[in-house]
């Protein structure tokens, strides 16, 4: 089964063919910049050293890129299939569904106005999903489309830890709860951690997804049990341009004193805050935030100190709900990358277990234990790999 896995950005689209249940990746790439006159196109075939594709050009919309996409899967030069009728389903990976769609789903009309219905509390993140999703519908009629949900792995969640000190009626009424994102990396990685130690399903896994979005999961015994995100991808830790969690009551004052409207409250939350919010780097960027830092700016410093205490707020948090933490893992651009992130992370968890190796941290395989020896938790750096999960979700739906 040949599996088109597709995730649509305001401007990116990024791409994974996969031949299933092999797991084979047949194609991939990715467009930067989509919506300019100056894209990035890249595409490759792992399978195929000699054939990697770069291409700068104007990329007005999403269906020039996704276009140009197909035409590469099938070009007879670079492409991995002879026609797009090969292409048995396209899977995509869907930020809110709002709890509704369970962890992936075949989409027909009602789940993609559930998808539709969600905008309002995914703003960023629906809409381009919905665009790739009515684009593909034109361009490949004949072919199923499923959607994994990133907030299907949270179903587990109990109400004492989704549930907001609000009125109740809200969340009966509107769905203000605490729902949580990063399913797929999160799925990923617990699996991972629990094929690495032979113990799969069998321990208390706090993990870190730390990339321009973040989120901290507590996974019991294979189970999602608290997410540190909540009703919108806004919240839990902070982010590169989103704050994370504070006073709500922010908003109504920030309103008033500043004269603002509701509408530019939630751009500015949304693209202007986080780490490019306190420290001033216009990126938001966390390689930018730390070179800033080393060269002495100390709003740098503090949106790194910020950003990593958030971090270790939670890991405490969920090692007493958990009532311990077998291993900790760091995953996403900033987990994978940061040797400093993790380091002040893990700067004296002693007290609960974990103890940094310093030269593990700096340097080794992508994938490796970072923990020094003795140490009673394990501490993993583990490269996340959200496309296979939608991969598979997509092969087991229209499998059955």
């Amino acid at each position: 089964m040949n599996v088109l896995v597709v995730n649509c950005g305001g401007a990116t689209l990024k791409y994974k063919l996969y031949q299933m249940p092999e797991a084979h990746v047949l194609a991939q790439g990715h467009i930067d910049r989509l919506g300019s006159d100056l894209a990035v196109l890249k595409h490759s075939l792992p399978q195929r050293a000699e054939v990697s594709l770069r291409v700068e050009m104007p990329v007005p919309d999403h269906r020039t890129g996704i276009q140009w996409m197909l035409d590469q899967i099938v070009s007879s030069g670079h492409g991995a299939l002879q026609t797009l009728d090969e292409i048995d389903v396209v899977g995509h990976k869907i930020a809110h569904d709002g709890m509704k769609l369970g962890d992936a789903a075949i989409l027909s009309e009602p789940e993609i106005n559930v998808i539709r219905e969600m905008v309002a509390l995914a703003p960023v993140h629906n809409p381009p999903s919905l665009t790739g999703i009515e684009i593909f519908q034109q361009l490949l009629p004949g072919t199923p489309q499923t959607a994994s949900f990133e907030t299907g792995f949270h179903h587990t969640v109990a109400p004492e830890a989704y549930t907001y000190g609000l009125p109740y009626e809200w969340q009966q009424r509107y769905g203000v709860r605490r729902y949580g994102f990063h399913s797929c990396s999160h799925r990923y990685v617990s699996n991972r951690v629990g094929q690495l130690t032979d113990k799969p399903n069998a321990l208390k896994i706090i993990l870190c997804h730390l990339g321009s979005g973040t989120s901290v999961c507590a996974v019991k015994y294979g189970h999602s049990v608290n997410i540190a995100s909540g009703l919108t991808p806004q919240s839990g830790t902070m982010m590169s341009t989103r704050p994370g969690d504070y006073d709500a009551g922010a908003v109504n004052y920030i309103i008033r004193r500043a004269g603002i409207t509701p509408a530019e409250y939630d751009r500015i939350e949304i693209k202007e805050s986080g780490l490019k919010g306190i420290s001033g780097v216009a990126s938001g960027d966390m390689r930018d935030v730390e070179e800033a830092m080393n060269a002495g700016n100390e709003r740098a410093r503090l949106a790194f100190d910020v950003f990593c205490h958030k971090i270790r707020h939670y890991i405490g948090a969920y090692y007493v709900q958990m009532g311990g933490c077998d291993a900790i893992t760091f995953t996403g651009g900033i987990g994978e990358n940061s040797v400093a992130v993790r380091e002040s992370v893990c700067r004296d968890l002693d007290c609960i277990g974990a103890r940094l190796d310093p030269a593990k941290n700096q340097t080794g395989p992508a994938e490796r234990a970072i923990q020094a020896d003795g140490s009673r938790v394990q501490i993993w750096v583990i490269p996340t790999d959200e496309e296979i999960i939608v991969a598979r979700d997509a092969a087991r739906l229209i499998a059955s």
